[in-house]
Parts: structure tokens; sequence; C-alpha cells
């Protein structure tokens, strides 16, 4: 395991209180916006209004209007549209909000289909056009989160009589999809603004534009705009999975999607809420969604029944989706089961092989992995050694990866530059799958761990934890949590705010808590306040702690909410023992 740098950020203490002042906020919250680029009283405004109507027009995303077209003209045909979706949490809510769409828009019969992760793979494949075309009818065929690299799969669509239309946001690759559409907000010779859509939220636009050209060809009826507003809960669930950045669009679906999500739940989220432990609160955050709602769709996929998350939520039959929700609970405990077999296992044969060392990356693979839980092991793997990992599900003469990156790492570009030893590849700068000959493992290992270790910078190669600021712990009231909450909603290019206090008290023994024994409960002491920590994951670390222990912690607070029941707790980044007479200089502001 690597041990982590503490780095300030830097900020220039006049300015924050000049916007402190100006746009009459605490000097913290001040800096905590300086911190994001937030640097006048107007963008103070503009950040935390996040307003629909910043939303961009959907004509403008390439591809749309064409697209919109050949979906409106299927529907007045009466002609069989299939949309055909990924099976990770952002397909299954894209396909969900498109299916829906077509529904209320008059289409006849529109199916949904998602592949089977293990016997087809990820994106579109030739045998599923061939069934869908000679089987099931359909005249029309739409992706959702796949198929900009499905060159051939686009020809094969095409001599088969069957209209194409791909929505993606996925890396192109060297040549575009001859597709009767294909609808991409980074298209070759494209304007539009925000490149950084999830593969749910380009399925949204495409939803809009259909619900224009349905209405007036302006604005929506009150039907489809009602069905839009439900849309974005889908939206924003599916953008916290899918760890894209948290600005422009993105951080106006989450947040008014959150809020959908608390007020107007469909029957079938609302079912997965109660099980995940995020009904009955006063407010959903993207941590409840990542680590609630979005694991258990996603153990649906990986376990081979995403086509149940898709009849889950869009179902409008309360015992139907109270016993979908079941079996997707069910889903979820095999993969955490599964999951924590192979980190186990993959744990085990980095120290076989002699630990990490100077190696550029880590690839690994078994026979005996699931391909569907490949993806949460190798983000483990980061987490743990810091180093782009691969992560290998072997089955007979073939591999199926799964790859993580570490932030600033272009994974894509190094896929691109080791492409030799691979059958295909595809995804973005961060997280990546692969496929391969299982004889060539060995040799494509050594080739991506020596790009790896060529193009690595040494600020890469360093697991470095951004602090905020450092605060005394009897500043953290309700009113200050609530507002460091206000900046909500946090993931990639808003990170939720990590603050550092030190020295304190270790107040009581800590405990460990979870099924497995691995997270630890904590209370610190500062000055009179006291106050309850958690650390996920984090047991066999804190085994030295003691009543009395001196420490500086890392940490973000959150106001836990149940019922009548309200309390700040502190989610812990990271700890470290002090000698009590000499705190680190690191930890200091």
């Amino acid at each position: 395991m690597v041990s982590q740098t503490w780095k300030l950020k830097s900020f220039d203490q006049a300015q924050i209180q000049r916007l402190s002042r100006e746009a009459a906020i605490h000097p913290l919250i001040a800096q905590l916006l300086w911190n994001r680029g937030i640097k006048s009283a107007v963008d103070v405004k503009r950040y935390m209004e996040v307003r629909r109507d910043g939303l961009h027009d959907p004509a403008t995303l390439p591809g749309v209007l064409q697209a919109a077209n050949l979906l409106t003209r299927a529907i007045q045909n009466r002609r069989k549209i299939i949309v055909y979706g990924d099976y990770d949490v952002d397909g299954v809510c894209g396909t969900s909000i498109l299916w829906e769409c077509l529904r209320l828009a008059g289409a006849h019969q529109p199916e949904y289909y998602i592949p089977h992760r293990v016997e087809e793979g990820y994106g579109l494949n030739s045998d599923s056009l061939r069934r869908l075309a000679q089987e099931r009818g359909a005249s029309l065929i739409v992706t959702v989160d796949c198929g900009v690299t499905a060159v051939v799969e686009a020809r094969l669509a095409r001599s088969l009589g069957v209209e194409l239309i791909i929505t993606d946001h996925h890396t192109p690759g060297p040549d575009w999809p001859d597709a009767d559409a294909v609808v991409h907000p980074r298209a070759p010779g494209g304007s539009y603004p925000f490149g950084e859509l999830c593969g749910a939220g380009v399925a949204f636009k495409l939803a809009w534009q259909i619900c224009k050209e349905m209405s007036d060809g302006q604005k929506a009826s009150p039907q489809l705009r009602e069905y839009l507003i439900q849309a974005m809960n889908l939206v924003a669930l599916a953008t916290v999975a899918d760890v894209v950045p948290l600005e422009d669009e993105n951080r106006i679906f989450v947040r008014h999607g959150l809020r959908g999500l608390v007020a107007k739940p469909s029957v079938g989220l609302r079912e997965l809420m109660v099980l995940s432990g995020c009904a009955g609160r006063e407010s959903l955050t993207t941590g409840t969604i990542g680590f609630g709602l979005a694991p258990r769709i996603n153990a649906a996929g990986r376990m081979e029944r995403a086509m149940a998350a898709v009849e889950l939520l869009t179902t409008t039959d309360p015992h139907r989706a109270a016993d979908l929700a079941q079996s997707l609970e069910l889903c979820n405990k095999q993969r955490q089961e599964m999951e924590q077999t192979i980190v186990s296992h993959a744990h085990a044969m980095i120290k076989d092989q002699g630990g990490v060392g100077d190696r550029g990356a880590i690839v690994l693979g078994h026979p005996s992995w699931h391909p569907g839980v490949i993806g949460i092991v190798a983000s483990r793997l980061v987490d743990a050694y810091h180093r782009p990992t691969i992560i290998v599900a072997l089955k007979g003469e073939t591999g199926q990866g799964s790859c993580r990156s570490v932030p600033g790492f272009d994974l894509h570009n190094a896929l691109s530059a080791c492409a030799s030893g691979l059958t295909s590849f595809g995804g973005h700068k961060a997280a990546a799958g692969l496929k391969l000959k299982a004889d060539s493992l060995g040799a494509f290992a050594e080739q991506f761990d020596s790009h790896c270790r060529e193009t690595l910078t040494p600020e890469q190669r360093i697991k470095t934890l951004q602090i905020d600021a450092q605060i005394p712990l009897g500043l953290l009231t309700y009113q200050m949590v609530r507002s460091i909450e206000s900046l909500e909603p946090f993931g990639p290019a808003n990170p939720r705010p990590v603050l550092i206090a030190e020295p304190v008290r270790v107040a009581t023994e800590p405990k460990t808590v979870g099924a497995a024994g691995v997270h630890v409960q904590i209370k610190f002491e500062q000055g009179g306040s006291v106050f309850s920590a958690i650390g996920w994951n984090m047991a066999s670390r804190l085994t030295e702690l003691k009543p009395g222990s001196i420490c500086a912690i890392a940490f973000f607070p959150t106001i836990d909410t149940w019922r009548e029941r309200r309390e700040i707790k502190l989610e812990l980044k990271d700890l470290r023992i002090l000698d009590s007479n000499s705190p680190q200089e690191t930890a200091k502001v």
C-alpha cells in the first residue's frame, strides 16, 4: 500500500477576505470556492444557483437533429425501434430515458436490448444485430453509451437494411462509423460547448429534441416536459456513476436530479432507495448515490441481469418494482462477495511478485475472475498502489480486461500505444476496457508496464491528497456544514472539500464496523469539541490508535440525518499520528 502526500492548496488570504465580504459568505466558504476557481461575487451567485436554463440547446449537439428526425419519422410510420444500451449504470439509465421517450412519443411497441456481459461483451456486436433484425424485426436501432467505434457493425446494419443511430460519449477511434446518424458531444468538426456528457446525458439531449419535434418544434408539451424533468433523475444517477467532470451541464443535471430523487422518485427507484438506505433523507449527495444506488444498478449488469435494471427503472407496477429491487439487492451482495475474493487474490499475486516496487503499472489476469467485477477490482488496486491498473478475466483462449488510471494519466493514449497486443479496446482517459488473446497477456503486460514507466511523470507517481484548508474542529457547526454541503454536487472537477485539523486527541477506543470489519469508527476531541468519525476501509491502518493518541486528521464533514436524528460526522480521508510536542509541518497551514 502506498502512503499519501498531503498538499495544501495555495491561496491568497487578502483575496479570500475580499471575496468573503463581496459575496457575504464565511471566509472558509470563500476559500473553498476560491480553490475551485470561483473568484468574484458574480461567479459565486452563478455557481450557487445552478439553473436548469443553463443547459445547452439539444439542437446544437452534433448529430441530434438528424437522429431526432429519423426517430420521429420512424414513430410516425410505426416502424420497429429497438434501443441498444450498455450494461453499466450509464447505459442502463440512458436506455431507460430513451425508451420511455419513444413510448410517450407514440412509438409502436418500442423495445430495449442490453447485451449479456459475459457472452457478448461490451457494445454493438454482429450476432446481436442479426438477431434483432431477423428475429425481432428491428427497422431502426439506436445505441446508448456505445457504438462510436463500431465501424464493422455499422456496415453490417446497413447490409441488413436496418437504420442505425449511434449515441455515445466515449473516445472515438481512428474511423467514424458509417451510421445513419452519430450523436456525440466531441464529434469531429462539431462545436458543442461541453464535451464531457455521460452516455445518459447524450441520450437525454436526443430525447429532449424528440420531445420538441413531437410538440411545436420549439418547446416540449407539458406532459413531455414533465417526463424530461423526471428523466434528469436518471441523468444525475448516471453522471455520478460514470465519474465524469461535475461542471457545466453535468453540475446542472446532478444538482436538480438529486433533488428530484428526493421529491419524486420513480416506483422502482423508491424501492431501491429503501434497500440502500437512501430513503427518508432530507437530501441526497453524490456520495449516497455513488455508494448506495449506483452499485445496486451496476450489479445487475455485472452479474448479467442488466435488462432487469432497465425494467426496474421504467416499471410503474409497485409489486414488480419491489421484486426487481430485491433481485438487484441480491446481485449486489453476490458482487460484493466476489469482489472481496478477487481483491484479496490480486493483493496476494502482487505480494508474490515482489510488490509494486518501481513498476509503471499493474496488469493481472486469472481464469477464475468474473468479468463483471474486474472494473471495481481495478479501482481498488489503483487506490491501494497508485498505478494504472488492468485486471483481466481469462476465459479459454480470450481475455476481457478493465482498466483504471491514476489522476492526470491518459489511459486511452497508453492503450493506443500498446494496441499491437490487443484484439480491441475502448474508453476514455480515466477508464477503459480491452480484449486480448489469453496467451498474449504476458507480453502485453510487459509492454504496458514499460510504456507507463517511461511516460508517468514524477507528479503522477505520487499519491497526493489535496487539502482545502486547516480549521479548528469547533468551527464545524450545523450551519457551517450546511454551507459546505451547499457547494454540492461534488465529484471530478468539483471535488469534495478536504479539511485538516491538528492536533486532535483520540477520545475513544477505535471500533471496527461493517460485515467484514474493514471500516473503523472513532471519536476525536479538540478544545472541548468532540466528533464521531468513520474511516472507510481503514481498519487495518488504525489498529495502532489508542485513546489519548495525538493525530492530524484529513476529513470532510457531513450531517448524518435519519428521521429525527441529526449528527455531524467526519469522514476520514487520511490520518497521521503526531508526537504530542511537535505536530508535523506538512499538516500545517
